[in-house]
């Protein structure tokens, strides 16, 4: 899934701002705060747009095709997705 570089500023803004409404932290530098934020939020979209790619091709490669969108598609998209998570934490 791609996102937006406004998209992921503003979930930025957004989460800086709970950090600092709620006194969860306390931030020196907000740029640089500000510049974690999206960086992490740009590292997960990377790693899940990777699992996405590595699912469907392997969901394309099943000798009996599952119809994108249909529950068995959905259930083994889930449970691929997941494995593909796991490998990626390591």
């Amino acid at each position: 899934m791609q996102i937006s570089e406004d998209r992921i500023s503003h979930l930025s803004h957004k989460i800086l701002e709970k950090l600092w409404r709620d006194d969860l932290a306390d931030f020196p530098d907000e740029a640089r705060a500000l510049g974690a934020i999206k960086g992490a939020i740009a590292g997960y979209f990377a790693v899940a747009e990777e699992v996405d790619q590595a699912v469907r091709k392997k969901l394309a490669s099943y000798s009996q095709a599952k119809v994108p969108g249909s529950r068995d598609w959905e259930i083994l998209y889930q449970k691929f997705a997941r494995e593909e998570m796991a490998k990626k934490k390591r």
